[in-house]
């Protein structure tokens, strides 16, 4: 169940020091090898099937919990509306 927590948390902070970042002493990621829009979108749509499963499940609520909340930052379009459905 960690990785379900992990992996959309590590791509967030992977987005944002891409977009956002301030310069600093990390190496740049190339403009080529950034993350797009359909690269985050098919990301999502990868791992929501299984966040929203988790939700109901005894031991990895929380984790699905924080899952969800990472993949809504990334595309909040493709999660929002089947967490409401649920």
């Amino acid at each position: 169940m960690r990785l379900l927590q992990r992996l959309p948390a590590s791509v967030v902070r992977r987005v944002h020091r891409e977009r956002h970042g301030d310069p600093n002493w990390i190496t740049v990621v190339p403009e080529c090898q950034r993350l797009t829009d359909a690269d985050l979108q098919e990301f999502t749509r990868s791992l929501i099937g299984a966040a929203l499963l988790a939700m109901f499940s005894k031991t990895g609520s929380t984790d699905a919990a924080f899952a969800l909340q990472n993949l809504a930052l990334l595309t909040p379009e493709l999660v929002i509306p089947p967490v409401l459905e649920k």
